[in-house]
């Protein structure tokens, strides 16, 4: 049977470093913050373990120095971007949970910040080609969404929710796919407590998340670039760097943005 696991995310905005490496080797990264909805009892593996599981997404930030081999992450890896949870830019990319079964910290300091190898999405904890399908369709419909965070269709509560959401969608897709209906309710991946309802929005994470899962179809459009970030002891994690022609076009503007400050 399959472990749970649940995608991640890549995001937005302004690269930070121009020059980068292969995705090849460990790198330390920091699980620095959340932005979801809190937790939920939810049971896994057919009710095997039963977890207080984050629903949400989390913001990751590179560490320096790294550890050996001493690798820096390429460079579409690190995107400066507006923390929610802490109103301040930050440098980091997100991502998803794929494993809470397994324990990881979140904050900031050296208890927060663990050796990540980078690898291929299919083959991380469990994800099979089926799986990854429906994932980067998932991703590709509704991440765009919430990248323009603060300012875009979903804010305040409605942003939480939608993270919550996408996050519960990706555990049911890995554990009860090829299952109809969709159900978060039964199978391998079950709700056994209640999603809280977040201030501002109108529906429970769970109810959006099967607005989600029900309108995929296996064509719609693709979310590219996914990938695992795998550590042996802690979960896992499932990140979508900034395609590279779109990070140094954001380059491109901060140097436009810096010149014309400089002009004034």
């Amino acid at each position: 049977m399959k472990r749970s696991m649940i995608a991640v995310v890549g995001v937005m905005a302004v690269l930070l470093l121009a020059a980068g490496g292969a995705s090849a080797g460990t790198y330390l990264i920091e699980h620095s913050h959340s932005q979801g909805v809190d937790y939920a009892n939810v049971s896994f593996n057919g009710g095997v373990s039963t977890e207080s599981a984050y629903l949400g997404r989390f913001l990751m930030e590179p560490i320096t120095p790294t550890v050996p081999p001493n690798s820096t992450l390429p460079s579409n890896y690190v995107y400066s971007m507006w923390s929610t949870v802490e109103p301040r830019w930050e440098t980091g990319f997100y991502s998803y949970c794929l494993e809470p079964t397994q324990g990881i910290a979140v904050g900031h300091g050296p208890s927060s910040q663990y050796a990540f190898s980078i690898d291929t999405l299919v083959g991380t904890d469990a994800i099979d080609a089926g799986d990854a399908t429906l994932i980067r369709e998932l991703l590709g419909r509704y991440n765009p969404l919430l990248q323009n965070d603060p300012t875009g269709p979903y804010t305040g509560g409605t942003f939480r929710t939608a993270a919550a959401a996408l996050q519960l969608a990706i555990w049911e897709i890995n554990l009860d796919r090829g299952t109809t209906p969709w159900n978060l309710y039964s199978g391998s991946m079950k709700i056994t407590g209640t999603v809280l309802l977040e201030t501002g929005a109108s529906k429970m994470a769970d109810v959006v998340a099967l607005e989600m899962l029900n309108s995929l179809t296996g064509t719609g459009p693709m979310a590219s670039g996914l990938q695992g970030l795998r550590n042996p002891t802690i979960q896992d994690l499932i990140i979508q760097p900034e395609p590279a022609t779109m990070a140094l076009m954001a380059l491109g503007g901060v140097g436009l943005l810096l010149r014309r400050k400089r002009s004034k």
